[in-house]
């Protein structure tokens, strides 16, 4: 990898697409992310000078990133959320040196799998992204998303240990990978041969986020409330196997 140069966050707005780069204001959009936010809580947790986050704030509402209110109980206080969609970053201290060549290479001219193909195509597109240093995971997360809602039908079941068996084959049948190790207390389980992720170049950090959006929106219409998947292990950060975690909102780490 490449060093230099200062991250992007880039956002899809109504008016178009917007690039943040000024960590304060990517600070205030992390946050903002979590759901909407009081001026004083946003103040408190970035450390600086409430004048300091004012012009921040009233600069990324300008842009349509950020949209505001007044509180109903009293019109002095405001409050933040987001107006826009995360797209992913550019950072060039992230871009990739791998040759696609290598992974062209791996599929065979004749091959009868289709899935082969279908991996080859979507591995090309992602490491293409990461050789210029951008990162769509928020995009691909929001994708997962809705091909969750398309395929919870498949695998409906009443109980959570059918749901997790139906799960696994499909998972099998598509060839998405080996789902195991399935436990209720906490409720997760393990993803060997993953297809989002097992032959990404080692990133040091997990890179399932199309499996995290399909995945939580499967399991939060089981339980007929939000659950978050959370991925543990991933080959992308150099473990053996992909693990998930099944959260409810109230029992993920936090952290500002």
């Amino acid at each position: 990898m490449s060093t230099g140069g200062n991250k992007l966050s880039i956002y899809g707005t109504e008016a178009g697409v917007r690039a943040v780069a000024n960590p304060v204001r990517r600070k205030i959009l992390d946050l903002l992310e979590t759901g909407e936010q009081s001026f004083d809580r946003i103040v408190a947790s970035s450390g600086r000078a409430k004048s300091t986050i004012s012009a921040h704030l009233s600069d990324l509402v300008d842009e349509g990133i950020v949209g505001s209110r007044h509180g109903e109980d009293d019109e002095r206080k405001k409050y933040f959320f987001l107006t826009s969609r995360c797209i992913g970053s550019f950072s060039p201290s992230d871009r990739l040196t791998d040759e696609l060549e290598v992974y062209a290479l791996e599929y065979r001219d004749g091959s009868i799998d289709p899935f082969a193909l279908y991996k080859l195509v979507y591995r090309i597109f992602r490491v293409s992204l990461m050789m210029e240093g951008i990162s769509i995971d928020p995009l691909l997360r929001r994708c997962g998303e809705s091909v969750g809602e398309a395929i919870y039908p498949a695998v409906f079941a009443a109980d959570t240990e059918t749901l997790l068996s139906n799960l696994s084959l499909f998972w099998e049948h598509h060839q998405l990978g080996r789902i195991h190790d399935t436990t209720l207390e906490p409720l997760s389980f393990s993803v060997s041969n993953c297809f989002e992720c097992a032959e990404l170049p080692q990133l040091g950090r997990p890179a399932c986020s199309f499996d995290t959006g399909l995945l939580s929106v499967i399991f939060s219409k089981h339980m007929g409330r939000t659950v978050h998947a959370v991925e543990r292990e991933c080959y992308a950060a150099g473990d053996s196997r992909c693990s998930f975690e099944f959260l409810f909102p109230d029992e993920e780490e936090t952290g500002i």
